[in-house]
């Protein structure tokens, strides 16, 4: 097996600017932690599922409530004159009424289990949430690693064709080169300039975006601390598909989404029960000059006998939703698997890709080599110079993906075997 080996960035550690946001990796997964919108979102989830348990749990307790009626008449609605009875011209009365659930064929106890289901989906659906914000935040940072890594290629590059736009110059005033070949180089040059165009705003596009990701404010440069790309073999990270599979939170949402159905069937059976109350009043009446105060208990029994006939398609409904949900699990579960499988797979692709693109630019070094000797000797052209250090920086940049494409994929890979770490 190869060593682990790490890959430094072809001119080493950058110069930060002093006016640069420095950045790490780890600061930029915690300021998006911090402060990434669907992060918040999904907390906010959370918090409205733990509020919902909470009015769930007050099902549990008695329901009171107090009624008070007053009203004042501009005459007596009593008033009998051969008997000289005038009366009930106001009335004063209020009630206070308890009722206490003793049996509601388990709906009060399947509604909270349904209420804390809910609050561990959003819980999940967090974690979800944040995997998925981590992996992007990953994606972008080694993404801006890469082009600031062809930036420096670049320089180098330009330094190159200027120090042989020098040596032509003199070779065409000593009459020694075709004017064609200065051509050619400055020519070249062009095309460097448009290149450096095109890259420096793919740069400025993808520190916006990570600045856009992780929730802070763009200042118009970022310096990144961590520029090493590490090469740890595939191997290193493996892990069985099915086994992996099943440590998904999108796995265990799956199974929520069965638990959902069931207690659903349980919700709809408690429909069909009896439903039984015990309660208490007491009232106040302040009428004719009087007022008195009297309380009473009661009971109440409720027995849906109509609705039988319809329970039983409606719970058989209920049955074939369960059924649905557990082939729905199968059927994600093999593409969970094949998901697994294909990021392994992508994963020891990149790690050859780096392989194939070192020793492609070790040949492409020892090709610019020989061709700048001979160039010098006067036996190969100006052209084919040219082409050479051209496919050197290409080769170059080619490098940089590969690392850049495999240490992304990792992050790829660990989510797909659920082995992040945030």
């Amino acid at each position: 097996m190869k060593r682990n080996i790490i890959l430094l960035l072809l001119c080493g550690m950058p110069v930060f600017h002093l006016s640069a946001q420095i950045l790490s990796l780890d600061s930029c997964k915690h300021y998006a932690l911090e402060h990434n919108k669907q992060i918040k979102t999904a907390k906010m989830n959370v918090e409205a599922s733990d509020e919902e348990i909470k009015n769930i749990r007050t099902n549990f307790f008695p329901k009171v409530s107090v009624q008070a009626i007053a009203f004042r008449s501009s005459d007596y609605l009593l008033n009998i004159k051969a008997l000289d009875i005038k009366t009930l011209d106001y009335l004063n009365t209020g009630m206070a009424t308890a009722i206490q659930p003793v049996y509601m064929g388990g709906k009060i106890r399947t509604g909270y289990e349904l209420g804390k289901l809910g609050k561990d989906v959003s819980e999940k659906q967090l974690s979800l949430r944040t995997e998925d914000v981590i992996v992007k935040t990953e994606e972008y940072y080694w993404t801006l690693v890469s082009l600031n890594a062809k930036r420096r290629t670049l320089d180098s590059y330009e330094k190159m064709l200027n120090s042989l736009l020098r040596d032509v110059k003199v070779s065409y005033e000593a009459g020694l080169t075709e004017k064609s070949d200065l051509l050619k180089v400055e020519m070249q040059l062009s095309q460097v300039a448009a290149n450096r165009l095109e890259l420096e705003n793919g740069i400025t596009i993808t520190e916006m975006a990570l600045c856009q990701h992780i929730g802070i404010d763009y200042r118009g440069h970022i310096a990144l601390q961590d520029t090493i790309f590490t090469s740890i073999p595939p191997q290193t990270f493996f892990q069985e598909p099915e086994q992996a599979t099943k440590e998904r939170i999108e796995y265990k949402l799956l199974n929520k989404a069965i638990d959902a159905e069931v207690l659903q069937k349980k919700l709809d059976r408690a429909e069909y029960l009896p439903q039984l109350s015990v309660g208490a009043a007491a009232q106040y009446l302040d009428v004719a000059d009087q007022d008195n105060t009297f309380g009473l208990a009661f009971a109440t029994l409720s027995i849906p006998i109509s609705d039988w006939w319809g329970g039983s398609h409606k719970l058989k409904e209920q049955e074939l939703k369960i059924d649905i949900a557990k082939t729905n699990r199968e059927d994600k579960m093999e593409k969970l698997r094949l998901q697994v499988e294909k990021a392994y797979q992508q994963l020891t692709e990149s790690y050859q890709q780096i392989n194939v693109a070192g020793t492609t630019l070790n040949q492409a070094q020892e090709h610019l080599n020989v061709v700048t000797d001979n160039w010098k000797a006067g036996i190969m052209s100006t052209s084919d110079l040219l082409e050479a250090q051209a496919k050197y920086q290409e080769s170059r940049d080619k490098l940089v993906d590969a690392q850049s494409t495999y240490q992304i994929r990792q992050t790829y890979y660990l989510q797909a075997i659920a082995a992040l770490k945030y």
